[in-house]
């Protein structure tokens, strides 16, 4: 019983620790999302500005920067790309 116990607990923490965030937003001409694992971000960006595809697919090991560092590389790598910021997520009420 106890090594049961002791099992699940085992899965538990493997599968928490094992998830992603991903943030996701599209516009009329811009889909962009952000996978991050804790060890390695993936960026994906496919836009359309003034008649030009921009196909942007990169990633980027992220372990141990904070969450701001991660929030400017993505802000770095949007501003370079000339594609705006998402729109901001609608209030709670």
């Amino acid at each position: 019983m106890k090594n049961l116990i002791i099992l699940l607990l085992a899965a538990f923490s493997l599968g928490a620790s094992a998830q992603t965030k991903t943030n996701s937003y599209q516009t009329n001409n811009t889909t962009q999302s952000v996978k991050d694992d804790g060890k390695t971000m993936r960026i994906k960006i496919n836009s359309n500005k003034g008649g030009k595809d921009i196909n942007y697919d990169r990633s980027f090991s992220v372990k141990g920067m904070s969450k701001n560092q991660k929030d400017a590389l993505v802000k770095k790598i949007t501003d370079s790309l000339g594609i705006n910021p998402p729109p901001p997520p609608p209030a709670h009420h």
